[in-house]
């Protein structure tokens, strides 16, 4: 069943709701869900359990994502994480050869799974997860570095112009 079809099914849209997300899709060149969230006709976890439902994967949040032990995470290389945005979530041993269920926003990426089987010597396993929880789990355990970036306030625009010379002008 497609996404819209089935969000309709739940009740979560009307069809003319979906018409218009799809409207809005082939003008923005994006996927359904982020037309949807983007249009504010759900919320992207509401758009993450449809998919978790039509992709037949399970769904996990930011808060179950918080409680993933380091050990975990590191069992695979950091700047891997980086690059492909997953998270390893639990490795499951079965005789010499584990099974790692890994946080993704894209569970039907199979050339990035395939990549992170190779990589990792596992068996992967998808879970939906949003991108934002998965970045927010990985900057906690120092993936992309070990500290955030904090804001900065600048002072108010005074009108104030500085001009910029080439080097040897004054």
């Amino acid at each position: 069943m497609r996404l819209g079809e089935l969000l309709v099914r739940w009740g979560l849209l009307t069809p003319a709701q979906v018409d218009t997300a799809l409207a809005w899709q082939a003008r923005g060149q994006c996927r359904l869900g982020e037309a949807l969230v983007h249009l504010c006709l759900l919320r992207p976890e509401q758009v993450q359990r449809a998919l978790s439902s039509q992709l037949q994967v399970p769904f996990v949040r930011g808060e179950e994502m918080a409680k993933v032990p380091a050990a975990v995470v590191r069992s695979v290389q950091p700047h891997v994480l980086a690059r492909l945005r997953m998270c390893p979530l639990r490795v499951e041993w079965h005789g010499a050869r584990g099974t790692l269920y890994v946080a993704t926003h894209q569970p039907e990426n199979l050339p990035r799974l395939d990549e992170l089987a190779f990589i990792s010597n596992f068996t992967v396993r998808p879970v939906l997860a949003l991108l934002e929880d998965i970045e927010r789990t990985l900057r906690l355990h120092g993936v992309f570095g070990n500290r955030e970036l904090a804001p900065i306030e600048l002072p108010p625009d005074d009108g104030f112009r500085l001009e910029i010379t080439r080097g040897g002008e004054l």
